[in-house]
């Protein structure tokens, strides 16, 4: 779960550009709102030549993918040569109902009051993890748009650390959705969570900290 600022992406597209390179933006995570704009790309004020959305297309409610492109981009595969096809199609490709829950999920994104739930979410979230910055068992504590994350000290910190398995299953006992990334937590809610469901959230994790205090500390 890192997180970086926006003249990052401006410059790897600058770099992509004057190396001729094409610059493929993934915002499956990032899309929809969860960065604090529709799109991560938007605050980055960059145009990717290729863009993946997924997973908040929908709302959430059902799975679907899309993969957009510059028109020359697409007009190089659009041809009945066989040796120009992009194949790309499979089993599950414009699934009508997936469609019809996408389209749906389009139409609220039009209504302002979307966008300013989402901006509510991004509140509740900066002032629930706000304390979590003065507790010497976590670091590199960061949020952006919606997205919170951040590091239980442990020994062995990393993405396969042993604590991640642990805090999982203590989430799940607590009736919290949580998928811990080693010893990194991190919390995507979705926009209708209350403020209440947020408090529960961040005491689970304070929880989980005053339970695996026993694995945390500096590598040796």
């Amino acid at each position: 779960m890192l997180m970086y600022p926006t003249w990052v992406l401006r410059e790897m597209k600058r770099i992509c550009e004057v190396a001729d390179v094409l610059f493929i933006a993934d915002e499956i995570m990032t899309g929809w709102g969860r960065t604090g704009t529709l799109f991560a790309s938007e605050q980055a004020n960059i145009t990717p030549d290729i863009v993946c959305y997924s997973k908040g297309i929908t709302g959430g409610a059902l799975p679907l993918a899309v993969t957009l492109c510059r028109a020359d981009i697409f007009e190089a595969h659009y041809s009945s040569d066989r040796t120009r096809t992009f194949f790309h199609s499979s089993s599950y490709t414009a699934n009508p109902v997936a469609c019809a829950a996408a389209k749906a999920n389009l139409e609220l994104w039009k209504d302002p009051e979307t966008r300013c739930r989402m901006m509510s979410v991004a509140a509740m979230q900066e002032n629930a993890i706000e304390p979590f910055r003065a507790d010497a068992r976590f670091e590199n504590v960061r949020r952006t748009g919606t997205v919170t994350a951040l590091d239980l000290k442990a020994s062995d910190a990393g993405y396969l650390a042993g604590i991640g398995p642990k805090l999982q299953s203590f989430f799940k006992d607590r009736n919290l959705l949580l998928r811990p990334l080693g010893n990194t937590i991190y919390v995507m809610p979705p926009y209708c969570v209350m403020a209440a469901d947020i408090d529960e959230i961040y005491a689970g994790i304070r929880d989980a900290a005053d339970a695996f205090g026993g694995f945390c500390g500096s590598a040796a």
